[in-house]
């Protein structure tokens, strides 16, 4: 498997970005009251909706792999509830070149080497505003976190819900907001949440699987997070793979950009990203 190298450390920050961007249908499952009540009292005592998950630190090894070549690179991942989402990843593990941050207002990409970095608000990205996404539910994915995707706390949204038994887990589906379905899978044996799934009605499909669940600070948390889209176009798959996760809590600040740092066009990176 190549090694990231300084050129390519962008591309695979802005293949990341693209991840979030694309979602497929799925059919209603057949359920009865039984069922229903028995969901509800899993998912409603289940540690992804339950376990306090407002801050996550941990070194990083990402593998990335795009139409079936592999990109691998060491990196750390910083999560700080209503804050943000830092990437930062190395060459040969050692020193920082890039960083990618989902902020609550915009993105952020630095490019350390090419001393360059953009900021593109999330209004600007048209296909975020189609397909729903925004910070809030990049921040419950990568946090292990079952959502309402109106934003409401997911206990609250789960009579609307449809439920339904898939092999060993059992499955809550949202109801279509923004031509998008989410479906959340739960290990009926350990009540830990091990797939969601985000659908959208205009093709392809966004999967997030998690495993390897070890406990941190008294919370489960898995340490590998496997992100896989289908549908549109090139098939990505991103894997992390977490060592030395923390979960305690910390003062959150964004990178900081040097004055002598140029500012890149952002409309050509979103022609990149389209061109992927």
């Amino acid at each position: 498997m190549p090694k990231l190298n300084a050129n390519n450390a962008i591309l695979i920050l802005f293949v990341l970005l693209s991840l979030f961007l694309a979602g497929c249908k799925t059919r209603k499952p057949v359920e009865n009251t039984a069922l229903v009540m028995e969901s509800m009292e899993m998912f409603s005592s289940s540690p992804s909706v339950v376990q306090p998950r407002t801050s996550l630190s941990g070194n990083l090894r990402l593998t990335i792999n795009i139409d079936g070549k592999p990109l691998s690179a060491k990196g750390t991942l910083r999560i700080k509830e209503e804050c943000g989402v830092q990437i930062g990843m190395t060459a040969l593990g050692l020193v920082e070149v890039a960083s990618l941050e989902f902020l609550p207002e915009n993105l952020r990409i630095i490019y350390k080497l090419g001393k360059e970095y953009t900021e593109i608000p999330y209004s600007d990205l048209s296909f975020l505003q189609q397909t729903g996404i925004d910070y809030r539910l990049l921040e419950s994915v990568l946090m292990n976190r079952a959502f309402s995707p109106d934003g409401r706390p997911f206990v609250q949204a789960m009579n609307e819900m449809s439920y339904a038994v898939e092999g060993d887990c059992i499955t809550a589906t949202t109801r279509e907001t923004k031509g998008i379905v989410y479906k959340f899978y739960l290990d009926k044996a350990t009540g830990e949440l091990v797939q969601s799934e985000g659908l959208h009605a205009g093709g392809g499909k966004v999967v997030c699987s998690y495993s390897d669940f070890r406990t941190v600070d008294g919370v489960t948390f898995p340490h590998t997070i496997l992100l896989s889209i289908y549908g549109v176009g090139s098939d990505v798959s991103l894997q992390f793979a977490l060592e030395r996760v923390d979960m305690d809590d910390f003062k959150f600040t964004p990178r900081r950009i040097s004055s002598s740092y140029g500012k890149l066009n952002a409309q050509q990176i979103l022609k990149s990203l389209g061109n992927m």
